[in-house]
């Protein structure tokens, strides 16, 4: 596949629970690209591959009825609640031109596309380009930390992104927060010390003058024609 006209997108909505959500792997034939639409039915706490569950108070997670959750991408915990948040799955195969084979230069071309689609809302964003510490809340929490094509808004993180590669495929998870509720994470935290520190983020609901439904339109629609 020699350029990104070539590929061909297919839409998905699907409403499940977060746990399948995750576990799904599509299989794309040739040249063909997948966006999946992911709307939660439940609250989760979703942990890393890399997360360490011995971290959090899963006890008092669980009670408060939030699922626990773990994914195959790394990065530290996200909170997943319906309505708060829009989610998409993006395949594609390790061939396609979108797909880089440095993991962080890979992200920038989903990071861009959501900045681009800000900014002709009025809404000004920074894309993170350059490789960023790893501090020791970040291991715990996505949003503590930036990485490669993530978004912010004011300086307060607002794009999380992660990605797996498995059997010639890519899948990009893409979370852009609409009312901010991962904050929420740091009374899980079994480290007090971790859990007194703040967090730079925010959900875009506020700065936008569309519903959270026909931003994601746009979204879809921003990124399925590249």
């Amino acid at each position: 596949m020699s350029s990104t006209s070539q590929a061909r997108w297919r839409l998905e909505r699907v409403s499940l629970t977060t746990a399948t959500l995750h576990e799904a792997w599509p299989r794309l034939t040739e040249g063909e690209r997948l966006c999946r639409v992911a709307e939660p039915i439940d609250r989760a706490l979703v942990l890393g591959s890399s997360t360490g569950e011995e971290g959090f108070d899963l006890q008092r997670v669980r009670r408060e009825g939030i699922t626990v959750v773990r994914r195959h991408s790394g990065g530290g915990a996200v909170l997943v609640e319906p309505g708060d948040q829009i989610w998409l799955m993006l395949y594609l195969r390790l061939d396609d031109p979108l797909v880089l084979r440095d993991l962080g230069s890979s992200f920038l071309w989903l990071g861009t596309a959501v900045r681009n689609l800000l900014e002709g809302l009025g809404v000004e964003g920074r894309v993170v380009t350059e490789r960023q510490e790893r501090t020791e809340l970040g291991r715990m929490i996505c949003f503590a930390d930036l990485g490669f094509g993530e978004l912010t808004i004011g300086g307060a993180k607002v794009l999380g992104l992660a990605q797996r590669r498995s059997r010639g495929q890519a899948c990009f998870q893409l979370s852009l927060l609409w009312n901010e509720r991962q904050s929420e994470i740091s009374r899980f935290l079994r480290d007090s010390d971790l859990a007194n520190l703040p967090l730079r983020v925010a959900g875009i609901a506020p700065g936008v003058a569309l519903s959270r439904q026909r931003l994601q339109d746009r979204l879809i629609q921003a990124i399925t024609t590249l």
